[in-house]
């Protein structure tokens, strides 16, 4: 019998398959990807896929990983949720999770972890989702229309991703993707609004939070870079002492001796 919902982990070799009912996957921990009618992209964290009944799809984990797997029936028994069923797999597509929707995803994927045998779990969690997501994409497009007319990146949305996830790797499609534009539409207007490249603007971000950091806190250099999404330190000190023309430890010496006098 195939669960309402639960926490599990792809296999690194590729699989694909279809099924007869509806299907939410969200990214929790690590890499997977999916490929969803030749269209292929990671499901990593703060990212998901809606795949309707009978959706031919392949997908395949990174190393470790997890990710929250939500299973519905086409028809639904609960009639107060079925209009929001139907509004969610009207079409295949990949999505990008607000940070209040990852929080209650993340939450709720612990409970469902703890608990794998609890079948009331289980749906109360699978609708608490399907309810909140649909919240969530009516928002985003409702934003879309807002961001478009004027012609301008809905800024606040960006730098909250960004800020979500400056521990890893952020790519341009996936900021792209939250303002609904393509990648070489989203370069080419963030460039003309911001006067940097995306890649620049992350940059500088976490340039600015290992500066706050060193400042206000005794963590390591090697924690520091981590935190902010370098590699090592070595790359957290070249790239710091570039922007700012001095070591990180130096500089953390510095603001420590202005700080005591």
């Amino acid at each position: 019998m195939v669960k309402q919902a639960e926490v599990i982990s792809l296999p690194q070799s590729a699989e694909h398959h279809d099924h007869h009912h509806h299907q939410l996957v969200f990214g929790l921990e690590g890499a997977t990807e999916f490929d969803i009618a030749g269209h292929t992209r990671p499901v990593s964290t703060g990212m998901g896929c809606l795949l309707p009944c009978e959706t031919d799809h392949a997908f395949w984990g990174v190393g470790d990983n997890s990710i929250v797997v939500v299973n519905l029936a086409p028809v639904h028994a609960d009639h107060q949720l079925q209009p929001r069923i139907d509004a969610l797999f009207n079409q295949s597509r990949f999505i990008h999770c607000s940070s209040d929707l990852q929080v209650l995803i993340a939450a709720l994927s612990r409970e469902m972890q703890k608990n794998p045998d609890d079948a009331l779990l289980q749906s109360a969690c699978s609708n608490a989702i399907v309810c909140a997501l649909q919240r969530h994409l009516e928002q985003q497009l409702a934003g879309y229309h807002r961001v478009r007319l004027p012609g301008k990146i809905n800024m606040d949305v960006i730098n909250n991703y960004i800020d979500l996830h400056i521990d890893r790797k952020i790519r341009v499609t996936e900021l792209a993707g939250l303002v609904f534009l393509s990648s070489s539409q989203f370069f080419d207007r963030f460039r003309q609004q911001t006067g940097m490249t995306p890649q620049h603007y992350i940059l500088n971000k976490r340039l600015k939070g290992a500066q706050e950091a060193l400042k206000n806190s005794n963590a390591p250099l090697i924690e520091i870079a981590g935190r902010f999404g370098f590699t090592n330190q070595s790359a957290l000190t070249r790239a710091f002492t570039q922007y700012l023309n001095i070591s990180p430890a130096r500089y953390r010496k510095s603001s420590q001796l202005s700080a005591d006098s």
